[in-house]
């Protein structure tokens, strides 16, 4: 669903689906000790005591297996001010998972937040990284590629 935005920022997407294996982990460490500039990791998980401590994980052992590297690690979605703000649907968290005691009583699926939203809301985080100039540019060489498209579309349908 969010690929389509990182791929054209060219930023690496990397799937977890919860807890990751430390090999996933592993080769995402490895990756990141080549990079010369410092690392934004941006996470979006389920907003329940598994979800959280899923990406604390993930942040643990970059950290562990990347020692050198200047990471910057931020939860984006979902968030206790996006469930409020977003109305977002809850349900109670549950009692069996043992991290749910300091949790509170609400938690909130990833897939709660509309599509669009999402999407929005991953553009805009990685658009903060972007020089205002180079944005710019990349915002018109989109305007011109939607508009070779509609042309296309267009000449195909007449």
């Amino acid at each position: 669903m969010i690929y389509p935005i990182t791929s054209m920022y060219d930023v690496p997407l990397m799937v977890a689906r919860g807890y990751a294996s430390l090999s996933f982990l592993h080769s995402a460490a490895e990756y990141i000790d080549t990079l010369d500039v410092p690392v934004f990791i941006y996470h979006l998980g389920d907003f329940d005591p598994s979800g959280v401590n899923a990406g604390e994980k993930i942040e643990q052992t970059l950290r562990e297996l990347a020692p050198n590297a200047e990471i910057a690690f931020q939860r984006i979605a979902v968030t206790p001010e996006q469930i409020a703000e977003w109305d977002l649907p809850t349900r109670p968290t549950k009692a069996t998972d043992t991290r749910a005691k300091n949790f509170g009583e609400i938690s909130v699926e990833l897939d709660a937040i509309e599509p669009n939203r999402l999407r929005d809301l991953v553009r805009e985080t990685l658009e903060q990284h972007l020089p205002p100039a180079q944005f710019e540019v990349l915002k018109a060489a989109e305007e011109s590629e939607r508009e070779i498209m509609s042309r296309l579309v267009r000449g195909i349908a007449s």
